[in-house]
Parts: C-alpha cells; sequence; structure tokens
C-alpha cells in the first residue's frame, strides 16, 4: 500500500495538529506512536497508525522501525515532531534518505540549537541578550559562581536526554535558592564531575517565536506569550506583535545557520524592564501549532510542500490578539494551584477564586482549543481522561503506601 507521508510521536498535540492539517488536503499519511491509545490515533482523520518502539528508551529499534515503514509502504516524507524521535532519525540520516526525505534543517544547523550551550555560544556572538551563565569546572569555583550569577541559579541539561553526544542529566531544570541546596544538587547529580549549564534566573513574561526560513531567510514569523503556565508550558496564549529584539535575534540566528523549516524561540520580557532575554531555540514543531493554523497559518501543510515539493510558503495576515488554550493542561494548572502549587499566571494577586474564573473564560467560543473540535472530539476527551487516570493512579499508589499490606490480600 502506497503512503506518501510518516508522522512521528502520534502521542502528542502537535502529532495530532500535523494529522488534521494533512488529512484536510487529502494526503495520506501514516502516523506512529509508542503504544495502541496514543492521541492521534483517536481521531476520526487518522487512518493508518503504527504503533513502535520507544524512540527514547529503543533509539536504534525504532529507526529500524521507521525505515522499514518507508520501505514497506514507499513513504516519500517522514516528518518528525518532537526531539526524541528527531536524534535517532538524525543520526541515521544518510541512510534514511537513501530512501526518503527528513523534514528538518540541515544536520549541523539541527546540531547548534540541540546543544543548548553551543548555541547560547553563538546568539551572543550575533548580539542577543542572554542570562549569565557559568561554566562551572571545580567546586572550587561556586563562590565566584554565586557572586557571578546570585540565586536563584538555573541549572539545566545542556540538551535533551536523548542525545547520545552530551552528557545526560535526569532533570530538565533545577532551581537552587541557596548554597547548601546547590551543593546538595551537585553532590546528587554531578558526582562523576560532569555539571549541567548554570546560568542567572529571568523573571518575566514567556513569549515564543514561531518560524518558517528557506536557506536562512525567514519568510513566516509570528509571536505568542503565555498568559498561563504549568511546570513552564504554555497553557494559555495569545498572539501579540512580533518583539523587534526578537525579531532580530531570530533572523540573524536563523541566517547564520542557513536554516530550512521551523524553528522555535523561547525567549523572556523581564517584568518591569521589558528586556528581552533569549533562553533557547526548537528545531520542531511547537506544542501549540494547532493555534497557529486556527489563526491562518498552516505549518504543517508548508512542512509538507517546502519539503516535498520545494514550494515556500506564502502566509496571508493572521489577526493579533487570537487566544489559544491547551484545556487539560489549563486544568492540570489550576488543580496544582488547589493543592499548594504556584498559580497559574505570573500575577500575585490571583486568588483561587479569580484563578478558577480565569480558567473558566477560556471555554468561550473565540478562544481557540488545541484540540477540540466538533468533528472530531474523542482526542479532546481521550487528553482527558489521561488526567483523570494519572490522577487516580496515584492517589491508588498513595494508598497503598499507607497500607502496604493490601497488596497481598486476595481478592484485592
Amino acid at each position: 500500500m502506497k503512503i506518501e507521508v510518516l508522522i512521528t510521536n502520534g502521542n502528542v498535540r502537535p502529532g495530532l495538529a500535523i494529522a488534521r492539517s494533512l488529512a484536510r488536503q487529502g494526503i495520506s499519511f501514516i502516523i506512529v506512536g509508542d503504544r495502541p491509545g496514543s492521541l492521534a490515533f483517536r481521531s476520526r482523520h487518522v487512518t493508518h497508525t503504527a504503533v513502535g518502539p520507544d524512540p527514547g528508551n529503543e533509539p536504534d529499534a525504532y529507526f529500524e522501525f521507521i525505515l522499514a515503514l518507508v520501505k514497506r509502504h514507499g513513504i516519500e516524507l517522514v516528518i518528525p515532531v518532537l526531539e526524541d524521535s528527531l536524534l535517532p532519525l538524525l543520526e541515521h540520516r544518510s541512510e534514511l534518505e537513501a530512501h526518503t526525505r527528513l523534514a528538518a534543517a540541515q544536520t549541523d544547523a539541527l546540531r547548534n540549537v540541540l546543544d543548548k550551550r553551543m548555541n547560547l555560544a553563538l546568539v551572543r556572538e550575533l548580539g542577543v541578550d542572554c542570562p549569565g551563565e557559568y561554566a562551572l569546572e571545580s567546586t572550587d569555583q561556586i563562590p565566584d559562581m554565586i557572586e557571578t550569577l546570585g540565586f536563584p541559579i538555573v541549572l539545566k541539561p545542556q540538551g535533551s536526554p536523548h542525545d547520545k553526544q552530551l552528557p545526560a542529566f535526569p532533570f530538565k531544570v533545577l532551581f537552587a535558592n541557596n548554597e547548601q541546596q546547590l551543593r546538595d544538587y551537585l553532590d546528587q547529580y554531578c558526582s562523576d564531575g560532569v555539571y549541567p549549564m548554570f546560568q542567572e534566573c529571568v523573571f518575566g513574561t514567556p513569549h515564543s517565536l514561531c518560524c518558517f526560513a528557506v536557506n536562512g531567510e525567514i519568510v513566516a514569523m509570528h509571536e505568542y506569550r503565555s498568559l498561563r503556565t504549568t511546570k513552564g508550558q504554555g497553557v494559555f496564549r495569545q498572539f501579540v506583535p512580533n518583539t523587534p529584539a526578537g525579531e532580530v535575534g531570530a533572523r540573524r540566528m536563523l541566517k547564520a545557520l542557513k536554516w530550512d523549516g521551523l524553528a522555535h524561540f523561547d525567549f523572556y520580557i523581564e517584568h518591569g524592564t521589558n528586556r528581552l532575554r533569549y533562553m533557547e531555540t526548537n528545531g520542531r514543531f511547537w506544542s501549540s501549532v494547532a493555534g497557529s493554523i486556527h489563526a491562518g497559518w498552516d505549518f504543517p501543510l508548508w512542512v509538507y510542500r517546502y519539503f516535498r515539493h520545494g514550494e515556500a510558503p506564502v502566509p496571508g495576515p493572521y489577526e493579533i490578539g487570537t487566544q489559544m488554550c491547551w484545556r487539560r493542561g489549563d486544568l492540570a494548572a489550576l488543580f496544582h494551584y488547589y493543592t499548594g502549587g504556584p498559580p497559574p499566571t505570573k500575577d500575585p494577586s490571583v486568588g483561587k477564586l479569580k484563578a478558577t474564573l480565569q480558567y473558566l473564560a477560556a471555554f468561550r467560543p473565540s478562544v481557540k482549543s488545541d484540540l477540540f473540535r466538533w468533528d472530531d472530539p474523542l482526542p479532546e476527551f481521550a487528553d482527558h481522561w489521561s488526567l483523570v487516570r494519572r490522577g487516580l493512579e496515584a492517589a491508588f499508589e498513595k494508598g497503598f503506601a499507607k497500607d502496604p499490606t493490601r497488596v497481598s490480600t486476595p481478592g484485592q
């Protein structure tokens, strides 16, 4: 059976958004997930699915699985969605591209954004404002690092935990609020003398630039700010005019890398000063790409047309002020606040009642949902059920932890 496109990561929102986009155009595709209940598999627009190995835990087996699908179905284009699937395909790119095309920027350019330390060095050379950084080589330097960065100090891995070329750490980000906490983190995670990145902590509103470039020249770029977040991820977002400093920095960096395809810039606008501070760039689809599609910029279709047929995007207008919501994430942020976590917004005056009213207001018709479609409702329900299931599992495990003798009782 001939299928034109393979999409990875059917278990996440952007995988579903890509599938829906291509389905609207009548483009044949197969979408791969690491479990039978993957999110995109619930969509009525998805006809061909495949369950394969987890790309993060079994990268070599994952590549062989993708290559076998490519050969079996005569696939012309592979669209990677997340870094865990991109990395094994990138490692074997020449072998893969003997049979198909990988919808991704050049390997050297991708390696730059995958390695955050390398990327920050480049953007600093290009005059982009970044948080202060300290390259720790010995614990003897801790007093100097504290004096340089101040507290809190941010600890970050240099890249994805699935990247074989970079040191791996079992955390995404840590905040050291004092010297003892910093030393505890180093004892726990750096006993082998390999250190993560250490950065100055920036307080502000998270913004993102969503770009499409052709040979280093950006042909489409829009910006959104995250009004509500959970665990660092934007759940309620709004389109805003492009920040001039962010736009200049993005153009300089993608030109230097001769970038092709998608790029997603993250930065903060500092409270009080409105100073832009660059965070990172991802060379892949962003989680809220469905919001871009809602606004009229169909990035998945552009990726298909550019990497399959060489057609550069010709973007039309989009509406500033458009709001987008990941409803399950928004609910999780509210629940986390009710159970002792931080408020979903950066506004310290927001109490639980106001936060609840803000959550409910996101159901007004003008707010675009990342997942819900009247003609395709099941993925939204499945996404919410995953939150409920996780809560039930956590409560169940907590109950057994309190009364461990129950596990040995027959019939329970």
